[in-house]
């Protein structure tokens, strides 16, 4: 299970996220099951609309913090795994207890997908008796050891990635490349983080570190108060700071003020650059891989849906789909099984005959 706060823009406000959770629109979604939480509307999908005036009029109560009232979360569960509704309203029950907005006005769905089942949860944050605005403190550490309580009390599968890593970003980054069986940015960056620390303990400017990076076709910019890694290729970001070593105040203390990079004389020939490829490498050379990254077939898909639409009727998808399942189960801590593999005659062309 993987439990994350998603943001919500402050604009669009109660409505439109209560409605796009009742609505499931994105691409390939279902909704599955809904219900309201401690609304005097009542509790299916006929009384939403009566639901959104009853927060609204509560969050209208609070006229003292302008900070956004809707807290929006989404729990995901592994792949193949659908809880009966009675577990998933107690998972609900409980991620609000935790956070301390058990009494709080709630939206819930659960949506429906190609790549994992998971549920949405809207939480009004201002308190329907009192009117104060409650907004979660750590939260990010609630969600992680509630997620791992759930998972023990209702024998929930361990999703891969949730937990092993101290930041929000890579958190990020892992649920990505659990939902895609893509490499993140992020994660190749973890892949060369020994390199890229060796580089920074060997710089003595800011000059050389970014000459350094530029092997990896990385660079350093500023970004809010902080700075991230971003690939010059893609120009995909990473917080810095996700690489020990390479927080802003790190830096400037042995480098002085950040600065800009400067342009190069002789650009440097580069070590590694990230690129679009399999968490599992060795099937980058898979034949399945390589159609889907020239094919129309596999445009905008990710690894992961390509496989799973492709399997029933593609021997070369079906074969790859279950290496790269062997895969992610040794990552997890699991014993794969083996995937007998065989030797697949290329296709061939359907030009005309000579």
């Amino acid at each position: 299970m993987i439990a994350k706060k998603t943001g919500t823009k402050r604009a669009r406000g109660a409505a439109a996220l209560a409605r796009y959770i009742a609505a499931a629109k994105e691409k390939g979604e279902k909704l599955e099951d809904f219900w309201l939480t401690n609304c005097k509307a009542g509790e299916k999908l006929e009384d939403l609309d009566t639901a959104i005036a009853e927060i609204h009029a509560t969050q209208g109560m609070n006229q003292r913090s302008k900070a956004d009232p809707n807290y929006h979360l989404v729990v995901s569960f592994a792949e193949g795994e659908k809880p009966d509704i009675e577990v998933l309203k107690d998972i609900e029950k409980e991620f609000a207890k935790a956070l301390g907005l058990a009494d709080h006005q709630r939206v819930v769905g659960t949506h429906t997908n190609t790549e994992n089942f998971h549920m949405h949860i809207q939480f009004n944050l201002v308190h329907p008796g009192d009117h104060k605005m409650r907004t979660p403190f750590r939260d990010f550490e609630i969600l992680q050891s509630t997620a791992a309580a759930l998972e023990k009390k209702h024998g929930l599968e361990v999703v891969q990635g949730r937990g092993q890593d101290k930041t929000r970003e890579n958190q990020k980054a892992r649920d990505k490349e659990a939902n895609t069986w893509e490499q993140s940015f992020a994660g190749y960056l973890q892949e060369h983080k020994e390199a890229l620390r060796n580089i920074h303990r060997l710089s003595t400017s800011w000059d050389e570190l970014h000459e350094g990076l530029e092997l990896y076709g990385v660079e350093l910019k500023p970004r809010g108060a902080g700075l991230v890694f971003r690939d010059l290729e893609t120009g995909k970001m990473a917080k810095a700071s996700t690489i020990d070593g390479f927080a802003k105040k790190n830096l400037e203390q042995k480098y002085g003020p950040y600065q800009k990079q400067g342009k190069f004389l002789d650009q440097p020939e580069r070590k590694n650059t990230y690129r679009r490829r399999p968490m599992d490498p060795r099937l980058e050379q898979h034949p399945a891989w390589k159609r889907m990254t020239m094919s129309s077939a596999g445009k905008g898909k990710s690894w992961r849906r390509f496989l799973e639409q492709q399997a029933g009727v593609d021997a070369e998808a079906r074969e790859a789909l279950e290496l790269q399942k062997a895969y992610v189960q040794i990552l997890s801590g699991k014993d794969a099984q083996k995937v007998k593999t065989r030797q697949i005659k290329p296709r061939k062309s359907k030009g005309m005959a000579r």
